[in-house]
This record gives structure tokens, C-alpha cells and sequence, in this order.
């Protein structure tokens, strides 16, 4: 039978857990699907383990119930504000110029390219294999079996906060639930949605959530850049409370939902709702197209900052693949036109149910899934890109240090005080 998965995307708003069985790389079934109420955790990490660990097991439940299956070990995937990407490169060579490329090869470029001073404070989650450059041979994708004397590799090590793992290690723990390993969310997304094409021509894509804003750039099939921004949907929420007054975040999130709209000219002028704060106040008028507007202006804010992500990585005017939308913000009435506005790029939604086999699929089909139906697709392949296990190094003994120390004494002793012949002492 084919092996069952469990993948837990842990956001700022909901706890996702998804149970379910990948396809030979070509669409993922899935048996169970739980959600709860994301308590405990904010933009700047976990508050409260108790709270959380509440809210992981009320959705992990849900899950095993539905697929009947139990979840000894589960695939974390994460976002936070402080995930970085960096480009690392590594060399080998080789004494035969007829040496045939191996996998013992390949992983020791990984353990070469791991091997630089660690970012402050934060954990390496991910090695990722960009190219390769054999002798005078550049942009190799698979070196395997191919002959050289220099072999060359270029990697995208993606880090997290240290301090925010190890809190979730614990949440687990108490759960009795092993953690496979940890995935960033916009970098599985980006990898699963983006077909072969979109990568090759210059895309990216935009992973819009709650706090934070994920960017995924891809230039000539590789991955060129990753950062996420500390922007997001609780921002606009917050700007329509802050315009209304008295209004409550959650009125304010549905009102964002219900009636917003991200590209203000796209609302007529003389569209007018009526608002009830409370049921004992009296109804209140607002314009529509003033509040598209409040929502326009934060949404183009943020996307000027994903602007200047993509000039940085020399592509802004260049994605020929366009630009994709996932995450909960790509469901913003005008999102798409919004985006292509502000960037200038052809901008799409991305689409889950060409992922989706048999199963519970029409439950994960939404952009806000996005992260972890990506994961669970990728599950069978995930360890390939967890960073490699330290080599291990013998210590030298210490008893010929002692032993060396001992015969210099010795040798002093014979020389200077008996004043034996040197061929002797040797």
C-alpha cells in the first residue's frame, strides 16, 4: 500500500492538518482534513504553547477521525516573519579526470555548502540544489554519471528563527507526535504550483497571508530568491477598524471579506452598505468605493515592497511567466488586477484541484490550502531537501599527546644531563 502522510500548517489565524496519500508525483488523495482556530501564535511567534498545543490537537483530531488513520510523525510547515534565504556554493574535486559523478559525490557538495557560520539565532530548514558546473560545463542540472575532475555546486539554504522551532518541538512533544521535519510554506508552493514552464520563462510567486507576505522568484528553472515580508491581510483589517471606529476586528474581517474589493476604480461610486455595529445602534452608511479604497492603498503599499524584492533580484519587468497569487489574500475580490497594475506582470490565482485526486478534495481546493497540499504532495521527497547530517569526525586520541610530552622529556634529560651520543638516543 502506498504510504499515508501528515502534514501540519501552523498559521497566524488557523491550524491546518491535512492526512492523505501522494500519487507518483502527479496528484495527491486526500483521506482527512481538520482545522481549528490558530490560538497561542501571532506575527511574532508563539505566545502561548497550552493555547496552541489545544489548537494543534483539536485539528489533528479531526483528521485521524476522518482518515482513521493515526499520526505517530507529521511535516511541520511554517511562515514567519524572519525566514531568510541565502545562496551558498561548494567544490570537489577529483584526482582522475574519468572519476563518473556518484550520489556520494553530490552529498558531499551538500555537506560542503551547509558548512559556513551560521545566521544568528536561526536554524537551517532547507538545501536546496540549484545547478551544477562540471569542468567548463555551467548550468548543469544533473551531473549524475557524467566525468570530471572539478565538480562545482550552487544551493539555496532557506533558515528560520531557531527559538520559534524549538517552541513547536515542544507543542509536539506534549502531543506524544514526532516532527519529520520543518517546511517553509511559500517555498512549497511555489515549487508544486509553478509548472516547469512558468519557472523557465521568469515567474514568482506571492504567498499573501494573515501577517506576512511570501516572494518566490524563479529565473531560468532556478530558484533565485526568497524573503517574505512582515505584511499582510491583519493590516488592511486593521486600517478598516481604524476608519469605521468602534468597529471589532472580527466585523471588520468580515467586512473585508464580504464587501471588499482590492482595485477601487473596479467599485461604482454610488454602491452604499449599511452597517449594524451592535444590535441596539443604528445602522451606519458607507461608501463601498471608500472602502476598497482604505483596502487599495495598504494592498499597493505591500506590493510596492514585493517591487523592490524583484528589482533586487534584476528581474522586475522580466517574469515572463507571470506572477502567481496563493494564500488567503489571492481570494481579494480584484487581487489579480491590483497586482498587475502595481507590477506591470500578468498575475494569476493559483489552481489546487489539478493536484487533487480522489478524496476529500473539494474540502483543500481554496488558495489558503495552498501551503499544505503543496507539502503533502512533496512529502514523499521532502528529506532530499532537509539540510544533511553531520559528518562524522573521529577524535584524535589524546594518549599520544601525553606520550609525545612524556618522550621530549626524556629526550631533554638524555641530552642534557647523561650527555649521550644523539644516534643513541634515536
Amino acid at each position: 500500500m502506498k504510504e499515508i502522510y501528515g502534514v501540519v500548517d501552523i498559521g497566524t489565524q488557523q491550524v491546518r492538518v491535512l492526512v492523505g496519500q501522494p500519487d507518483n508525483g502527479s496528484r495527491v488523495s486526500i483521506l482527512g482534513v481538520g482545522t481549528a482556530p490558530a490560538d497561542g501564535i501571532d506575527e511574532n511567534g508563539i505566545a502561548n504553547i497550552e493555547r496552541l498545543v489545544e489548537s494543534i490537537q483539536k485539528a489533528l483530531y479531526q483528521a485521524v477521525q476522518q482518515s482513521g488513520t493515526a499520526l505517530s510523525r507529521v511535516w511541520v510547515v511554517i511562515n514567519h516573519a524572519y525566514l531568510r534565504g541565502i545562496q551558498s556554493e561548494a567544490i570537489v574535486t577529483f584526482p582522475d579526470p574519468e572519476h563518473e559523478i556518484s550520489l556520494s559525490d553530490l552529498e558531499r557538495l551538500r555537506q560542503q555548502a551547509v558548512q559556513r557560520p551560521p545566521l544568528p539565532e536561526m536554524e537551517l530548514i532547507h538545501v536546496i540544489p540549484q545547478y551544477y558546473s562540471l569542468d567548463h560545463r555551467s548550468f548543469v542540472r544533473d551531473p549524475l554519471g557524467m566525468t570530471g575532475i572539478r565538480l562545482e555546486g550552487y544551493f539555496f539554504l532557506i533558515y528560520a528563527p531557531q527559538i520559534h522551532l524549538n517552541m513547536l518541538r515542544r507543542c509536539f512533544q506534549r502531543l506524544k507526535v514526532d516532527i519529520e521535519g520543518f517546511v517553509a510554506r511559500p517555498l512549497a508552493a511555489a515549487e508544486v504550483l509553478l509548472s516547469r514552464e512558468h519557472k523557465s520563462s521568469g515567474s514568482a510567486l506571492l504567498y499573501l497571508g494573515t501577517h506576512t507576505t511570501g516572494i518566490v522568484i524563479y529565473q531560468d528553472g532556478i530558484l533565485s530568491s526568497f524573503s517574505v515580508l512582515p505584511l499582510g491581510g491583519h493590516q488592511v483589517t486593521m486600517d478598516i477598524r481604524e476608519m469605521l471606529k468602534y468597529i471589532l476586528m472580527p466585523q471588520a474581517e468580515e467586512l473585508k471579506i464580504s464587501q471588499g474589493a482590492a482595485f477601487a476604480a473596479h467599485v461604482p461610486e454610488d454602491e452604499i452598505l449599511r452597517l449594524r455595529l451592535t444590535t441596539h445602534s443604528e445602522p451606519i452608511e458607507i461608501s463601498r468605493r471608500l472602502l476598497a479604497q482604505v483596502i487599495q492603498t495598504r494592498l499597493e503599499e505591500t506590493l510596492v515592497f514585493v517591487a523592490r524584492e524583484i528589482e533586487r533580484a534584476g528581474l522586475l519587468g522580466k517574469l515572463y511567466g507571470g506572477i502567481h497569487l496563493a494564500g488567503g489574500g489571492a481570494l481579494m475580490r480584484d487581487m489579480e488586477a491590483l497586482t498587475e497594475y502595481v507590477l506591470g506582470e500578468r498575475t494569476y490565482t493559483v489552481q489546487i484541484k489539478p493536484l487533487l485526486g480522489r478524496g476529500m478534495g473539494e474540502r483543500v481546493s481554496s488558495p489558503r490550502m495552498a501551503g499544505a497540499v503543496a507539502a503533502l504532495y512533496l512529502a514523499p521527497i521532502l528529506r532530499e531537501f532537509m539540510p544533511p547530517l553531520p559528518a562524522l569526525t573521529k577524535e584524535a586520541p589524546q594518549a599520544p599527546k601525553q606520550r609525545s610530552l612524556l618522550f621530549q622529556k626524556v629526550r631533554a634529560f638524555l641530552e642534557n644531563s647523561l650527555k649521550l651520543p644523539q644516534d643513541l638516543i634515536n
